[in-house]
């Protein structure tokens, strides 16, 4: 009956661990240009602000052109500052581009508006 605990235990912090990986700035970001490439916008709101979304759908053919332009990616980095992070995507075409996050219920969010293309 012990080893049984101790092995459900093991068990339930290897799924606590896996599911945490999926929710990380880096997936998501990787998950907003899927989605963004696929025009799956029903997938984005999962991942985005509604001010994301509202974005994308005025820029959309502009942002998705643009990302397929830019070739495979080569590095993807993330600072996460609390509830806010910012990843930095590499392409192999040199470009560069970071997205801003935010943690919204446990979740993280891409958070792209008009004033953060100003910055």
């Amino acid at each position: 009956m012990k080893k049984l605990f101790v092995a459900t235990m093991i068990l339930s912090l290897m799924l606590f661990s896996c599911s945490n990986v999926g929710n990380s700035p880096k997936a998501t970001v990787q998950k907003f240009y899927q989605t963004l490439e696929k025009q799956d916008y029903k997938t984005m709101g999962t991942i985005a602000t509604p001010e994301t979304i509202q974005f994308v759908t005025m820029f959309g053919p502009k942002l998705r052109g643009m990302a397929a332009s830019y070739g495979k990616v080569k590095s993807i980095e993330e600072k996460i500052d609390g509830d806010k992070a910012v990843v930095t995507t590499k392409f192999e075409n040199g470009e560069e581009t970071s997205i801003d996050l935010v943690k919204i219920d446990g979740k993280w969010k891409v958070s792209i508006s008009m004033n953060s293309m100003n910055k």
